[in-house]
């Protein structure tokens, strides 16, 4: 299974992610999605689902907080602000308790991060829009194959 992976759209799909997410078989946004018509924009690519950021407005999405599937091969929760892999937040604790998922994913941070800690795969897919100029853009793909998961950032730029 593939799975097209962003987050912090702000309201702008950027030219390149159709082509990088085509075929994909779901794409995830990790939130900060900023317009509806994104989450449309991108559902004639793959299925769409996700989680809110910060700034998304509950009345405009179909998306919760937080999302957990098991139903993809392995447990996955998916989270806009867990704090940092080497020191989540007191939600994010909670959670991976809860659900002790194999594969964290989370959008809040703007950085890319792809990278196994204790034996879970924290995936950041970076932010899709230039923030604030020094981190260049990124998406992500996961592909999940039996009990394994990989992650792999895509730059959107240079």
């Amino acid at each position: 299974m593939w799975i097209g992976i962003l987050a912090d759209t702000h309201g702008e799909l950027h030219p390149k992610i159709p082509h990088i997410f085509q075929g994909m078989d779901y794409i995830l946004h990790c939130g900060g999605i900023g317009a509806p018509g994104i989450l449309e924009e991108l559902s004639n690519l793959s299925p769409v689902t996700g989680v809110l950021g910060e700034s998304d407005d509950a009345a405009d999405y179909p998306l919760g907080t937080t999302l957990f599937r098991e139903d993809w091969g392995l447990p996955l929760l998916v989270s806009y602000d867990v704090g940092t892999p080497s020191r989540p937040n007191a939600a994010t604790c909670m959670l991976l308790t809860e659900h002790d998922p194999k594969v964290m994913i989370y959008g809040q941070s703007g950085e890319p991060f792809n990278a196994s800690i204790s034996d879970r795969l924290w995936f950041s897919p970076g932010s899709a829009s230039r923030m604030d100029g020094k981190i260049l853009p990124s998406v992500g793909i996961l592909e999940i194959d039996g009990q394994t998961a990989r992650g792999e950032i895509v730059p959107l730029e240079g």
